[in-house]
This record gives C-alpha cells, structure tokens and sequence, in this order.
C-alpha cells in the first residue's frame, strides 16, 4: 500500500511540474513561469504516460549534472576525468543526448531547454577543469617521490658508455651528406642568431606585414609586432640565416644551416614549440642551376637519410621566398609522409638581399630534424626528444654512424620485429557514404557554430571591413572582423544570427584581431554576398554537423597546417531548394533544422 502511495505522488509530481526538493541549475523566475506551464508531446497518444513536461527534462538534466559532478569529485586519474567528460560532454555523451528531445519542443521551450543544458555543461568544463589541475599536480607529486634520488647516499661509478641523442645524430648526417656536395655549414652565432628581428625573419624573404603566409608562423615576439620601433622574436624558421648569408657572401656559393627554431604551437605527439631545421642555399650565375638540379640534389640527399631505394614524389605547392615551390614525400613503410620543402629562390628577395636576380639564380629548401628522426627511429611522440630521459637515450647506439648504417643494410628489424600489417576493408560513414577522399579530412573538423551578431562597427582603418562581437555561446562574444561593407549595412548586420567559423586562429585584419569567419554564400564574381541563415530554433553555440560525419574538430592548428580549408570548402555550397549542403548532404543542428540561404546554386564560405 505504501509502494502505490509513493509512486502515485511521483507521477502527480511529473504531470504537475514539482519537483520534490532539487532545485534545478538553471532556475530565473522568467525562465521557470515559461517551463512550468509548457508541455510537449513523444507521439501522437493522448494517455497520461506520453505527456512529459519540459520541466522533468530539465530535472533529467540536472539529475545527470548531479551524477557527472560525483564521478568528477570521485575521478583520481587524469585518464578516469577524461573517461567522465567523455560519458558526459563528448558526442555522445549524457547531456549531449538530452539535445535530442528538442525536436519534439516549441520555439519558446528549446531556447528554455537549450539555456538550462549550456549552463550546465559551462559548470562540468569548470568544475572537470580545476579537478584535472589538482589531479595533475597530485601526479607529478607522486612522480616525483618514486623517482626521489638520496643524494646523501655515496655514489656509484657509472660504468655505462655514454649514447647520441637521435636529434644529433640526424642533424650531423644530414650536414655532412651537403658538405660532401661542397656546401658550407653555417652555425656560427653571428651567423645564424636566434633571436631575429621581423625584417629578417618575414620581409626580406618576401613576407610584408600583411601577407597571409605570416599566419603560418606563430612566433614568439619580444618587442611589440605593432609598435613604432623595430620588431624583434625568437626565429620561426632558419630561412633566415640565408638572407644573412647572402648580403654577407658574393655569389656563387652553396650553405647548409641547420639550427633551433621557435613556434606558439600545441604540443601533443607530433609538435613542439622547439625543433630543429636544416636549410640550404645554392647561388650560381643565372642558368647554372635549374629545378633538375634542385630535384637531383633532394632525391640525392633523401636516398643517404632513407635508403638507395627510397620513393620520392614531388608536388606543387606555395611559399613566398620561393617560386616555383615544391613539397616533397616519400615513401616509407607503404604510406607517402611529408619530408621537406624546396623551390627556386624568388627573385625578389635576391633584390632584398643585394643579388642581382638578372644576372643570377639558385634554389633553397629546408626541413625538419625531428619528422626525419622520428621517421628513421620508429618514434612516435615528439616529445620524448626533450623529456632528457637516460632510458630513452639507451636505445640508441653510440655513433650515429652505426645506427644509419644498420638501417640502410636492412638491420633495424633486428631491433624490432614487425607485425605484418593486416589489411582492412574501407570503413563507410553512417550514412552508407563512402569514405571521404584523403580518408581523415570531411565537414567535421570544421567546428561550426550558430551565433548572433550582438555588435557591429565599420573598421577604422579598412573600408571594406566590419568589426563584429558574435556571440557564440562562449564567456564572452568573438571580435571577428568581415569584408561585408560593400554588401550590406551596418544596421542590417546587427542582431541578425549567423554561423560562424569557430575553430581558425586568431589573425590581424588591419590591425583589429579577428578570430573567426562569418559563413556567407556568394556568387563566384562576389557580385553578391548574403549571410546563411541557421535554425530559428538553434540557441547560440549550437554546433552546426553534417549527418554521417561524426568526428571531432580539428585544432586551429591542424586547420591551418594541414590546409583543411582548401580540401573542404569547395564542397560547401547552396544547393537548388536553398539548403546549403556539404557534399550534396544537408548542414544541420539538432535543435533549428537545416541551414538555409536565398542564393540557390552559389557557393558558401
């Protein structure tokens, strides 16, 4: 009789709005008048079971929140908080999935709904945040103490025979593999300083202040990029030293620099904000060297790094100092990697540099120490160059001779013995699709979102260009700047809702820092520019998907450096019912429906 007594009060609870004792986290008197008297239905009964109310999907999620915040509070690891994200917050996690029911919700109860879930998501990133940080200094404490050394013990003779680090052993084979061709080496400090001012580093190798190949290189500035004196950084890339050597030397002459170079990058496996590069350089009288000799020279050096019969693949690409420009792979272990870059020297920065590009030419390339160790070794984080571990150095022989030697006569698999590669059927989207071509990069890595424009201003130094803060879902809106001014007004811009390119690194746009790009389609003559519109049940932050295509954002970094753009975009258009699509499948959010614009056919971006 009790068990019937209690749980008809817990339906009469769920039919009426009230909540026993939990208060929800999300509770204004203005959003709790609007939740508590709507109601939606799951299907088309009319019995008393399929009625549930807006209010008991927001105690859902609130109850789920609850859950979330114990496991965080129970989580010792870092790895058992990841795993709790993940449950919670990932793609298809609790409080994502609570997104689902927003189909069946009014305009006025999805923004309701879509508020409460934001808020509560916004809580769990603070609260998984600060407990990853104490998790983390608990780690490294523990650490510490099991690797603890009593220095007051006496000491042990170390009867080990020291060990070359990988890094030095690449770096001196690589030099000597040139200077054998008769290049100089170029190490000296007068020579190749690391600390650069911007003339050095970008304008004299064909790099002004506002060319966009400076986006490609995030450096470390010490004097103000944007004051009145001279900019000075820690150097981006050892091209530099060439334009020092070539005031400094009258042609013809050939150098090989190799050096440290230093990037704001995101450091994971495969980048550091330290590596190391070797560049060359080759001048002769004009038509001495051609782009046969340049391509004769790489696949030379490359056949001393990899091995006599190594594949090599050339392949056009861009850099402003060079022109032509090459990019170049080889094969290695059945799959094509990127090793280096080349062309012929551009004629104007021989000019910059005091050459007379008529009466003569040459090329350049240049490439990483650490991609071609970590090939040559089997290493797979880059981080372990630096870690200073003595095990890490013990796998390594003493001469770096010895080491390539081996690996040219076939003997690395006397190290390790590999597993044959078992071959595997193409993996199909969700959609039945095929797999994208280039197999990693489709719609998913661009992080869309829907926002709106909450202010807008005309640039003060750019006539072509608006400033505008998007509000984007985040803690505070995006300052994003948009060459919108010749296709609209400033009082058209504002307020309207927009979808915004969310996961592109932040760049100055005339000296205003821009960090974002508002979608618009546009015909290809740019005669006429229009925003896309997103639901109008979308809330702000909402991210904008493709169905079928499932994967996590890429990094603002793997957008830039792997030229995500350029592979994606062109696929993003306005298809003929005014739906913009990707790849023919409609763009979407889960809680306003499909994207639209008025511009049937055109193209998006």
């Amino acid at each position: 009789m009790t068990t019937l007594i209690l749980l008809s009060l817990l339906l009469l609870s769920l039919h009426t709005c009230r909540p026993f004792n939990l208060t929800p986290i999300c509770r204004s008197p203005l959003l709790h008048q609007q939740y508590e008297r709507s109601t939606f239905l799951r299907s088309s009964s009319d019995t008393q079971n399929d009625i549930i109310t807006l209010d008991s999907v927001i105690l859902s999620v609130n109850s789920i929140a609850s859950m979330g915040f114990k496991k965080v509070e129970e989580a010792n690891t870092t790895s058992e908080l990841e795993k709790v994200r993940l449950d919670y917050l990932g793609k298809k996690g609790e409080i994502t999935q609570v997104m689902n029911m927003m189909r069946k919700l009014g305009k006025e109860e999805k923004k309701v709904l879509g508020a409460s879930i934001n808020e509560v998501k916004q809580k769990m990133e603070v609260v998984l945040t600060e407990k990853k940080d104490t998790v983390q200094e608990q780690e490294l404490q523990a650490q510490m103490e099991s690797e603890r050394i009593d220095v007051t013990m006496p000491g042990i003779q170390n009867q080990g025979i020291g060990r070359r680090h990988p890094l030095s052993m690449i770096i001196e084979r690589a030099t000597d593999t040139f200077v054998k061709l008769g290049y100089d080496t170029v190490t000296e400090l007068s020579d190749s300083p690391e600390i650069e001012s911007d003339y050095y580093c970008f304008e004299a190798l064909n790099c002004p202040p506002d060319h966009p190949a400076r986006d490609m290189q995030d450096s470390f500035y010490l004097t103000d990029p944007d004051g009145p004196e001279e900019t000075y950084m820690l150097r981006t890339h050892t091209s530099a030293v060439q334009i020092h050597q070539m005031e400094k030397r009258k042609p013809p002459f050939r150098i090989v620099a190799p050096g440290r170079v230093y990037r704001r990058d995101d450091i994971d496996a495969t980048h550091s904000m330290i590596f190391h590069q070797i560049e060359i350089l080759a001048i002769e009288e004009k038509g001495k060297l051609t782009l046969g000799d340049l391509k004769g020279t790489v696949e030379y050096f490359l056949q001393q790094m990899f091995g006599p019969t190594i594949e090599v693949q050339f392949r056009g690409s861009f850099f402003p100092f060079t022109e032509p420009s090459m990019e170049v792979d080889v094969k290695f272990n059945g799959k094509w990697l990127e090793v280096l870059g080349c062309g012929m020297v551009d004629p104007r920065v021989l000019e910059k540099a005091g050459i007379d590009p008529e009466k003569y030419g040459g090329f350049a390339a240049g490439f990483g120490a650490e991609r071609f160790a970590m090939v040559i070794h089997g290493i797979t984080d880059i981080r372990e160059f630096y870690n200073g571990d003595a095990r890490f150095l013990e796998q390594f022989p003493h001469f770096g001779d010895q080491g390539m030697t081996a690996f040219l006569e076939g003997r690395l698999a006397e190290k390790k013995e590999e597993k044959p590669i078992k071959e595997e059927a193409p993996k199909k989207q969700k959609n039945g699709a095929e797999p994208v071509a280039g197999g990693e990069i489709d719609i998913s890595k661009l992080d869309i979102r829907v926002g709106t424009v909450v202010k807008a201003w005309k640039h003060e130094e750019a006539e072509k260009l608006y400033c505008e803060e998007i509000d984007i879902g985040e803690d505070e809106p995006r300052l994003i700047c948009s060459g919108l001014v010749e296709h609209m007004s400033v009082e058209e811009l504002r307020g309207r809702r927009v979808l915004v390119l969310a996961n592109l690194k932040a760049r100055k746009m005339v000296g205003v820092p821009s960090h974002g790009m508002v979608l618009c389609a546009f015909k290809d003559d740019d005669s006429q520019v229009k925003l896309v519109e997103p639901g109008e049940g979308a809330p702000n932050g909402a991210r904008v998907t493709v169905e079928g295509y499932d994967g996590e954002p890429a990094t603002e970094n793997q957008i830039l450096k792997k030229k995500m753009l350029d592979k994606i975009m062109p696929k993003l258009k306005v298809n003929g019912e005014g739906i913009v699509v990707w790849d023919g499948k409609p763009l979407a959010t889960e809680e306003g429906g499909v994207v639209k614009s008025d511009m049937n056919g055109c193209s998006v971006g």
